[in-house]
């Protein structure tokens, strides 16, 4: 039974962006590498990165590594110094400056079949529009519904965005799929109440996720999604 034969009348799709639809975990890692040795002089350890980095917004970033509160105005600021190195990365490794294997498929399908489906972003709003553009997202996406860190919403994993994302497409969160990569992402959708959780995740890291009990179902990429997402179950 594929998304479309799941007995559910209104069924959403809530993707989160870098390293779901976007496989840039890579880029992202060595932007903040980069900048946190220029900005405290020191090295970001593997742990301390899946823990306090992966999926966070860069205020909470920011304001671990400096150990201190920021205000917005220093914290625009240096997000932006990072996302800088983020960006030129990102242009420079022009085979891997794509969406996700799988991915232009499923989300064809979904506008194919009118499904309610948004993204809900860590992610600064320059980011995003970077991604608009060079995605050329708009081709299955609303702008306007896209959730994103403008400053007043909770970072993952608190549930806020979650919540948020599935009123902006108008889908009770217990109908809903999120697909995710981060361990605070899929915290953040679990505690949402949302009706189905999917890791996304090279083998090599689908470790980590095996003993989440928010976690229904692993995948490698987007080809496995149409028979994968079946339902949305009870918990």
């Amino acid at each position: 039974m594929n998304i479309l034969d799941s007995g559910i009348n209104k069924i959403g799709l809530i993707f989160d962006f870098n390293g779901t639809l976007f496989w840039d975990s890579d880029k992202h890692e060595l932007a903040w590498r980069i900048f946190i040795k220029e900005l405290c002089n020191r090295e970001i350890s593997d742990s301390e990165f899946l823990q306090y980095v992966h999926g966070r917004n860069n205020d909470f970033i920011l304001g671990y590594f400096l150990e201190k509160s920021l205000s917005v105005d220093v914290i625009d600021d240096l997000s932006e110094k990072k996302e800088i190195i983020y960006r030129k990365l990102c242009t420079e490794d022009a085979v891997n400056f794509k969406l996700a294997p799988g991915a232009i498929r499923l989300l064809d399908n979904l506008k194919k079949h009118n499904i309610p489906r948004t993204i809900a972003t860590a992610s600064t709003k320059v980011n995003v529009d970077f991604y608009r553009k060079e995605f050329q997202l708009n081709k299955w996406f609303d702008n306007d519904k896209i959730i994103y860190n403008d400053g007043t919403i909770k970072g993952k994993p608190n549930p806020d965005i979650y919540i948020k994302a599935a009123k902006m497409i108008q889908v009770d969160a217990q109908n809903c799929v999120v697909i995710e990569d981060a361990i605070s992402g899929i915290q953040s959708a679990y505690k949402a109440g949302i009706g189905k959780i999917i890791a996304i995740s090279p083998k090599d890291r689908q470790a980590i996720f095996e003993d989440m009990k928010e976690v229904d179902c692993i995948i490698n990429d987007f080809y496995e999604v149409e028979c994968e997402v079946k339902t949305v179950k009870d918990r």
